[in-house]
């Protein structure tokens, strides 16, 4: 089991609803301009919630970050937090948590990671992702494979977990100009470099098997953006992905 992840606490509320509260291990990512925050979940409660954030970090926490990556550190960056349970992250509940505190850590805290920076404080700006893991998805699984978000110029890619074993990866993507269709493949006058999503859009990349098998560096697909009113359509769209860097890849947790 993922060190990360400490004992738990169990509580009963009056409406007999369980929750369960422990530290919560998050993978960092993202520039100065934004900053990201993917939960590294496992198939076993309370941890089995695949969440991204967009998130604000203190002055601590930027000034700590912004100085690893200035002395060229180019490996994965965590956040332990404190004690909460994940599902209060829910943006479907009457007031979801907005802010946790936690450290900051130069790779995996149980891999012989480095804490750099304590007690920082973030401010989750937007619940980009909220999804509960499915042990036992539907025969055949899904079609939607991965989740596309970020900002115009910088978008990214995350793994949707599906059926148990998974993965967990996110790389650095765009969308290649040119290339936007509607699902019919008649091309659209998209300019892909204004194209951003505050919220994660399911997609479909085609011309794959995933039963197992991750992006890689330089890999061109196509993707199926199903119902995106901001690309000329209600119907959805298509467009060239090409994968620029990978970020984060977790398989022994997700076995």
């Amino acid at each position: 089991m993922n060190g990360t992840h400490t004992r738990t606490l169990r509580f009963i509320d009056e409406h007999d609803t369980t929750t369960t509260a422990g530290t919560n291990g998050m993978v960092v990512f993202g520039t100065g301009i934004d900053c990201y925050f993917s939960h590294r979940p496992m198939f076993v409660s309370p941890y089995d919630i695949q969440v991204v954030l967009d998130v604000e970090l203190d002055e601590r926490g930027r000034r700590a970050l912004g100085a690893d990556r200035r002395i060229g550190f180019g490996g994965v960056h965590c956040f332990d937090t404190e004690e909460f349970a994940v599902s209060e992250l829910d943006p479907r509940r009457e007031q979801p948590r907005t802010t946790f505190r936690g450290t900051l850590i130069r790779g995996h805290r149980e891999r012989g990671g480095v804490p750099i920076a304590k007690d920082v404080l973030a401010q989750v700006r937007t619940v980009v992702s909220f999804a509960q893991l499915d042990p036992h998805p539907h025969r055949g699984g899904e079609l939607l494979t991965h989740l596309c978000f970020g900002r115009a110029g910088r978008l990214y890619l995350a793994h949707r977990i599906g059926r148990r074993p998974s993965f967990d990866q996110i790389v650095v993507a765009r969308l290649v100009p040119g290339t936007v269709t509607d699902m019919l493949g008649v091309p659209l006058p998209v300019d892909v470099r204004d194209l951003e999503f505050e919220n994660a859009q399911p997609i479909m990349l085609g011309q794959r098997q995933f039963t197992g098998q991750r992006l890689r560096t330089g890999e061109v697909a196509v993707a199926a953006f199903h119902a995106q009113a901001s690309a000329e359509g209600a119907d959805g769209f298509l467009a060239e992905v090409a994968v620029e860097r990978q970020i984060y890849l977790e398989v022994a947790d997700l076995a």
